[in-house]
């Protein structure tokens, strides 16, 4: 359940976001670069990878490749829920979306890298429209044990679950 606590809507508290040993910012600039940092959405000379653009199916894209790529949460496996996810993501052109989004396979490779190696990683999320945030929120379900979000514009309707694209 994301609900405001401190200065962010969150599914955890300011002092995770101090644990997290990355931090991604979606479409956000970065501050506090005092940790491994990646951006998405933009560029910094501080972050060990950015995507520099997102639209609502790059987190669809970042999904995708981390299925192939098996970086998700085990327990996962046995989800009708995942299934489906799956299903949707199967339709996601690998590369066409790399090329409408600046970035390469490198550079989203090295986001979902950072990702699998971290034990905990926090989301700053700016702003997004509805469907970007649901894809974005339904990428993070693949890491949701691991994963906090935050966010200083209003997400308390929202949960981190997959949802039907």
């Amino acid at each position: 359940m994301i609900r405001k606590k401190d200065n962010f809507y969150t599914n955890k508290d300011s002092e995770f976001l101090k644990e997290s040993d990355l931090v991604i910012y979606y479409n956000k600039k970065p501050k506090n670069l005092l940790k491994n940092v990646a951006v998405i959405g933009g560029k910094s000379d501080f972050s060990k990878v950015d995507i520099p653009k997102t639209s609502e199916k790059l987190p669809l894209l970042l999904a995708r490749l981390a299925y192939v790529f098996e970086i998700y949460e085990e327990e996962l496996k046995n989800s009708d829920e995942f299934e489906d996810f799956v299903e949707i993501l199967k339709g996601i052109r690998v590369k066409k979306e790399i090329q409408n989004h600046n970035t390469t396979l490198e550079e989203v490779a090295g986001i979902l890298y950072l990702m699998d190696e971290a034990k905990k990683i926090s989301v700053i999320i700016g702003d997004v429209d509805e469907e970007e945030l649901m894809n974005l929120l339904s990428f993070l379900k693949m890491f949701e044990s691991k994963i906090g979000v935050f966010s200083k514009n209003d997400i308390s309707g929202y949960e981190i679950s997959f949802y039907d694209v």
